[in-house]
């Protein structure tokens, strides 16, 4: 499967998984496109407390992890506002009631895909191989929509598995 996060699949399978997820239901669903892409963004900052040994803050939740100085120190101002955004939306997705516009996939997958390369590129046992010139492609993304009902998704149901 062509994605714009193959490039961590290797190291990190399950915030790949997480951000493979987030570009699938960009154009159908941009709900569980901000959720997904929150999601690894907990995962990311996570993985980041992890390999500097940070200090869990106060509170132990995603706001309170981006917000720590200590946090801030390492990632700086611009990925922390990054970070903010998508989980924000990623917060109004799964809590509001209101519509999540396509537009707002679209933005948080972008946003995403910037943070995993600058994480990525910091983070990552083979930092050469991380595509820092790359930007997100939101067509790469339209590939990767879950199937229908007549796909393979749901061959469980038709006994064909």
């Amino acid at each position: 499967m062509t994605s714009n996060f193959n490039f961590i699949r290797d190291e990190w399978p399950s915030i790949q998984a997480d951000c493979v997820r987030a570009e699938g239901y960009m154009a159908s669903d941009p709900r569980s496109a901000c959720f997904y892409a929150r999601r690894a963004v907990e995962q990311i900052v996570a993985l980041i407390y992890d390999i500097d040994d940070l200090p869990v803050p106060y509170k132990d939740d995603l706001a309170a992890r981006i917000s720590e100085p200590a946090f801030q120190r390492r990632i700086g101002v611009g990925i922390a506002q990054k970070f903010t955004l998508i989980r924000k939306l990623g917060n109004r997705a799964v809590h509001d009631t209101q519509p999540i516009p396509a537009r707002a996939a679209v933005d948080v997958l972008r946003e995403l895909h910037h943070v995993v390369v600058w994480t990525a590129f910091r983070y990552s046992a083979n930092p050469a191989a991380v595509p820092t010139g790359a930007t997100f492609d939101p067509a790469l993304a339209g590939r990767n929509a879950p199937l229908s009902r007549d796909g393979q998704a749901f061959a469980f149901l038709r006994g064909t598995e």
